[in-house]
């Protein structure tokens, strides 16, 4: 089905700070949906066959007034209802099980999640292991349809064309190191102070450890501090990165790790790997088979929390002169992404809605 209205939240409006949602919108738009970012009056007065929510934690509960919260749930919930007399479904993509930071009060995060289950028409997921998940840590999501549609590469969203050299210079790191790089804004569940600790450990006066971002707090940021104090392999760079230094520092690397300890998916890896370069994942959610659709060249898994041993292997695999130049991307393309979505559309667009009662958690 084509010439679909969708209202998603977000397309375009946080292309800035990630490009994920827009690259998904044009390539619907490419595939003859239009895309726009959730208006609700549009969403009220006009035809509109999808709303897409991405991240409903960070488009509800936002804000220091909870006054401006509670209008927010409010007015969507009455256009929405407004929308339903003219066919509107609604579908959210479980990037996360939990917000990484919890925003507004109890009562108006158990609101929203009231209105996500009662109203949903589809689940999409980025992987048949993050379908899974969302359906246990919500029980609810298991009498609506559910659909995986992957997240897409970032190859082509930025410029990626400064060499390993060249980045090192710019950086400061030296040209024949062997480099490891965790970069992007620093909060406490991507675990970067046992990162650290774990590098300590690691032998090797070649070796150099990166960390670039700007940590969520001062304590954050002071704990980190104190850490790389005791390694002068570590090179820290405490402040926000904007495109051009993100891309600096991952061309530099040898290896990008990101030691999270809890995740579902992470984009992280994917914009790695989109920049040629290997990387040291937990086998969590949907990072297994990221493994398994790209190879054991360019994805490699560590068991619960990051240990030296961990960091060791990955070093003298990262600088393995066997890997192919470039990761096979295919199954990222995002007009295979979009075309997944339209069909999730198409589904969710031509099934019957789901009763009320059949949407309570079973008991």
């Amino acid at each position: 089905m084509t010439g679909l209205a969708i209202e998603a939240e977000p397309a375009y409006r946080t292309a800035a700070a990630n490009p994920y949602n827009a690259l998904l919108a044009d390539a619907l738009q490419e595939r003859g949906a239009r895309v726009r970012d959730l208006g609700y009056l549009r969403l009220a007065t006009r035809r509109v066959d999808i709303v897409h929510l991405h991240w409903p934690d960070l488009t509800f509960l936002s804000g220091h007034r909870m006054s401006i919260v509670r209008a927010r749930l409010f007015l969507f919930g009455l256009a929405l209802r407004l929308a339903r007399l003219r066919g509107t479904r609604l579908v959210w993509t479980v990037h996360n099980l939990e917000a990484h930071e919890h925003r507004a009060t109890p009562a108006l995060r158990a609101r929203l999640h009231r209105l996500l289950v009662s109203e949903l028409d589809g689940v999409l997921a980025l992987s048949e292991t993050g379908l899974a998940l969302a359906r246990e840590r919500y029980p609810e999501l298991r009498a609506v349809p559910g659909f995986v549609t992957p997240h897409g590469h970032y190859r082509d969203a930025y410029d990626w064309s400064i060499g390993r050299e060249e980045a090192r210079e710019l950086l400061g790191i030296p040209a024949e190191a062997r480099v490891a790089v965790a970069v992007g804004q620093i909060r406490p569940y991507k675990n970067i102070p046992a990162l650290l600790a774990a590098f300590r450990e690691v032998e090797g006066d070649d070796l150099v450890l990166a960390v670039a971002g700007r940590p969520s707090s001062p304590e954050l940021a002071s704990e980190l501090q104190e850490l790389a104090a005791q390694d002068p392999r570590v090179q820290l760079d405490l402040a926000f990165q904007d495109d051009a230094r993100m891309v600096a520092y991952l061309r530099a690397a040898d290896l990008v790790v990101l030691p999270y300890r809890a995740v579902l998916n992470s984009g992280s890896a994917i914009l790695a790997v989109s920049a040629g370069r290997p990387v040291l994942v937990p086998a969590l959610g949907s990072l297994v088979e990221l493994g398994e659709q790209l190879g054991a060249d360019w994805v490699r898994t560590f068991a619960d929390e990051v240990e030296p041993a961990d960091l060791a292997a990955a070093f003298d695999w990262a600088t393995d002169a066997g890997r192919p130049p470039e990761p096979p991307l295919e199954p990222l393309e995002w007009d295979t992404v979009a075309h997944t979505t339209l069909a999730a559309y198409t589904a969710v667009r031509t099934a019957p809605r789901v009763p009320a009662a059949r949407r309570e958690p079973p008991t």
